[in-house]
């Protein structure tokens, strides 16, 4: 049974996706998006176990500290992982966020322009908490000044040469167009090395995620899934819609300061989540 793993896309602190809910609850949802700390409660609610949050703004080489204080921020006000892909040049900006609490970071260019310092961030934080991010096309990586392109074979076995356990995947092809993720290549990547893999990007319903849950290679265990799930695309989703235009705009109403932007009450905050093992 594959994971399903909301996505979170964060530019200027802000959600780039707002949830499609029943009519007249508009408004409501576009609030939400405004305060991801809510959205990123509201996929809890609906018993995600993940959360997946991109920092849209570093792919654009400007690395947001807004993002990264609002993803600190959702990861307290859950009990579940939090996952989060930015692209940084320096191993100890991965670091700073695991010590301010992120549960989960997707490391990518460092891989290859310090790999002793990725070496150690595992040692000491582990292969949960420091996983490793593939945005590929056509098989190859582009990963900026002073690493230029790899192939995704390369950086998979440096990933494995240095210790890690998980791969997070996409194909720039996938993302968004709800055209479904490629099979072929989803084999390919699995049999590089024996990590764990999570794919990212492309399923638009559920037949795409039964048909894929049959044939990805054991090593697959897991999928992100963006635009499908905000546009409501899965069966479950009407019955949550129709729930939260009763109880969501009351949730709302409760949420803290807009510094806080949660939901949840003093004596309602969780303690953080337990490490998984990977």
């Amino acid at each position: 049974m594959l994971l399903i793993i909301p996505a979170i896309d964060l530019a200027n602190g802000q959600a780039l996706r707002c949830i499609r809910g029943v009519p007249g609850t508009e408004e409501l949802y576009s609030q939400i998006s405004e305060q991801p700390v809510e959205l990123a409660q509201l996929w809890r609610r609906e018993n995600a176990k993940c959360l997946h949050v991109t920092d849209v703004d570093s792919w654009k080489g400007q690395p947001s500290e807004v993002n990264d204080r609002m993803v600190v921020q959702m990861q307290k006000s859950v009990d579940v992982p939090v996952q989060y892909v930015t692209r940084r040049s320096k191993v100890d900006a991965y670091r700073l966020l695991l010590e301010q609490g992120v549960y989960r970071v997707a490391l990518n260019v460092v891989v290859w322009t310090d790999p002793e310092g990725v070496r150690q961030l595992l040692q000491q934080y582990g292969p949960s908490r420091v996983i490793f991010g593939i945005r590929a096309h056509e098989g190859k990586i582009e990963l900026g000044d002073g690493a230029g392109t790899v192939s995704d074979e390369d950086f998979i076995r440096r990933v494995e040469s240095i210790g890690g356990k998980r791969l997070l995947y996409t194909e720039v092809d996938w993302e968004g167009n709800l055209t479904g993720e490629d099979l072929a290549t989803i084999r390919r990547v699995a049999a590089i090395a024996p990590l764990r893999m999570t794919m990212a990007g492309g399923i638009a319903s559920p037949q795409q995620l039964w048909s894929l849950q049959q044939d990805v290679p054991r090593n697959v265990d897991s999928v992100v899934i963006g635009r499908a799930m905000y546009e409501n695309r899965f069966p479950c989703q009407g019955m949550w819609r129709d729930i939260e235009a009763q109880v969501e705009p009351i949730i709302h109403k409760r949420a803290h300061t807009i510094s806080e932007q949660s939901s949840l009450t003093e004596s309602d905050t969780p303690t953080p989540p337990t490490p998984a093992t990977d």
